[in-house]
C-alpha cells in the first residue's frame, strides 16, 4: 500500500458514519448525473419517466432479472 493510499484510508476511518453515508450519496448523485447526461446525448431528448428507466437500466441492467423488470416498465412509457 501506497503512503498516500493508506493516509488516505486512516482518514476515511476517522470519518463519522454520517459523513460517509452523506459521500456515498454525493458520489451516487454524481454518477447517476454521469450517466444521465451520457443517455442524453446517445438518445436525445426523452420524457423524464423514460430518462430515469433508461439511468437505471445503465445502472443495473446487467442483473437480468432487473434488466427484465426495467425492459418491461420501458415497453409502458411514451417518448
Amino acid at each position: 500500500m501506497t503512503v498516500v493510499q493508506q493516509k488516505y484510508e486512516e482518514l476515511i476511518d476517522a470519518m463519522p458514519v454520517h459523513v460517509k453515508v452523506a459521500r456515498a450519496a454525493q458520489m451516487f448523485n454524481w454518477s447517476r448525473d454521469w450517466i444521465m447526461r451520457q443517455v442524453l446525448a446517445e438518445k436525445g431528448t426523452m420524457s423524464e419517466e423514460r430518462l430515469r428507466l433508461e439511468i437505471a437500466m445503465k445502472m443495473y441492467g446487467h442483473e437480468e432479472s432487473v434488466r427484465q423488470l426495467i425492459e418491461k416498465a420501458l415497453s409502458h412509457v411514451s417518448g
